[in-house]
């Protein structure tokens, strides 16, 4: 991919798609290893207790709401550097310090105090979550402006849930065939073994950001580099707050699909304590699933774009939760899969159609703004968010701590396993009918997607300016 990154007739093609939607897997094996594979690691072999893991991410997401809002704004009002680029140098800087905090967590000691390990593991999030928010916001902002069409960011989002699944696969069987089960009892192998996982997600940076292009056109419009100013500053949230589209999907995204960001450890803890699964069925269980997903992804995609994302979004969520009701009733491995194939299909649909309607809001505003805020969007979420920040997490393990869950893998009671079945299954159901309603004040339908989509080509193509009108998601 060249600095001409639309191809032919505005069509990303297949070897450009694959380029652009790197970056982003390589960061989902990480939040893998990070917020699924540690969180059992640190209860099961070193004996964290589950409200302390639940503490630790609960002070670690409030870290996080309160340097996304700062690190969204620099982002934005970063000067493009003529023949650098702005978002791609940022991304290669930050790669070594989330491999470093990677690293450090799995060396962590089980003869550690409780207070000890709390401590170094919160630290160890610091770090990695300071380099990874930069890395985030750089790699979307940068995303949505090398793929300006709701059709192609729908088709690399094909690409990238293929991607991010096969280089995730080695962080999930590692996980599965160390935490489930009793393959592997030393905790020094169990450290090697992540370590290399680790080294292997290095790995990955390393190809993602290598030779990203950065190309001087796509800042030639709508850039927001300078110097921040309070006046400039306080008119740029207006122009998004003021938004009635902002609301609807700010609703949607904080509640619908909120409790996927831990699934897999709630699958961990469901299949190790509930199904009583050897490694080998974990595996096939997640991995079949999400193969069968895989499959017909494309398929999904069409679906997408045919009806447009906020009602492809709804046709989603119905197998989406009936896979979750039937996982509340699953008693052996092959259920669990039949229910994830379900639940996985549903969620992609999902975010499939999230993925254009997202870029669609920064798309709107720039419209009428004339200048692009992605980091700012990201700021004022995080600070909305900030209620509810690492609720899913510290909900899930005081259900399994009200239930009466025993720390240390041990064999559960009846009443702790129906914990487990609620924290996994039921929750994330709940979730998703609250997070439905605000979607129901969305603007954004097909025609006017497809709209936005072809003034975000031109934008970038240097064909528009931008004309003075309201923005379409702007209230009154």
């Amino acid at each position: 991919m060249t600095a001409g990154v639309v191809a032919e007739q505005g069509r990303l093609t297949l070897r450009q798609r694959a380029r652009v939607a790197a970056p982003l897997p390589a960061m989902w094996m990480s939040s893998v290893i990070i917020h699924n594979v540690y969180v059992k690691f640190y209860t099961d072999v070193l004996g964290l207790g589950a409200d302390k893991v639940g503490w630790v991410y609960f002070w670690f997401n409030l870290w996080n709401v309160l340097n996304d809002p700062v690190f969204g704004v620099l982002l934005d009002k970063m000067r493009h550097k003529p023949g650098r680029g702005k978002f791609v140098p940022v991304m290669r800087r930050t790669v070594p310090f989330m491999v470093l905090g990677l690293v450090a967590m799995a060396w962590s000691q089980p003869d550690w105090s409780q207070n000890t390990l709390f401590l170094v593991f919160l630290a160890e999030l610091f770090i990695f979550d300071v380099a990874a928010t930069f890395y985030l916001i750089s790699a979307t902002s940068w995303f949505y402006l090398v793929a300006p069409t709701r059709q192609d960011r729908v088709d690399v989002e094909v690409v990238r849930t293929w991607i991010g699944n096969a280089i995730s696969f080695l962080a999930t069987v590692v996980a599965t065939q160390l935490l489930v089960g009793d393959l592997v009892n030393d905790h020094t192998v169990m450290a090697l073994l992540l370590t290399g996982v680790v080294a292997v997600n290095a790995a990955v940076y390393a190809i993602a950001v290598w030779r990203l292009p950065d190309p001087d056109h796509l800042y030639e419009h709508g850039d927001n580099g300078g110097t921040i100013s309070r006046a400039e500053l306080k008119q740029d949230v207006l122009s998004i707050v003021r938004m009635r589209a902002f609301w609807a999907w700010f609703g949607y995204q904080l509640l619908a699909m909120a409790p996927m960001g831990i699934y897999f450890t709630g699958f961990l803890y469901f299949m190790d304590h509930v199904i009583r699964a050897q490694g080998w069925q974990a595996t096939v269980a997640d991995s079949g699933s999400m193969l069968i997903v895989l499959a017909v992804l494309p398929l999904l995609a069409r679906v997408v774009k045919r009806l447009g994302g906020r009602t492809s979004i709804w046709v989603g969520s119905v197998p989406y939760m009936l896979g979750f009701a039937a996982l509340f009733f699953a008693s052996t491995w092959w259920v669990v899969l039949g229910c994830y194939v379900a639940i996985m299909a549903g969620r992609h649909v999902m975010s499939m159609a999230g993925v254009a309607l997202d870029a669609c809001l920064v798309d709107d505003n720039e419209r009428q703004s004339g200048t692009r805020k992605t980091g700012l969007f990201a700021s004022i979420r995080a600070l909305l968010s900030a209620p509810l920040s690492g609720v899913q997490l510290v909900l899930y393990m005081a259900i399994l701590s009200r239930f009466g869950f025993v720390e240390g893998g041990g064999l559960q009671g009846e009443t702790a396993q129906l914990g487990i079945r609620v924290a996994t299954a039921l929750v994330p159901i709940a979730f998703c009918l609250v997070g439905l309603v605000p979607l129901l004040f969305l603007p954004y339908g097909r025609r006017l997607e497809e709209e936005l989509s072809q003034w975000s080509r031109g934008r970038r193509e240097g064909g528009l300016e931008t004309p003075v009108r309201p923005a379409s998601g702007v209230a009154g």
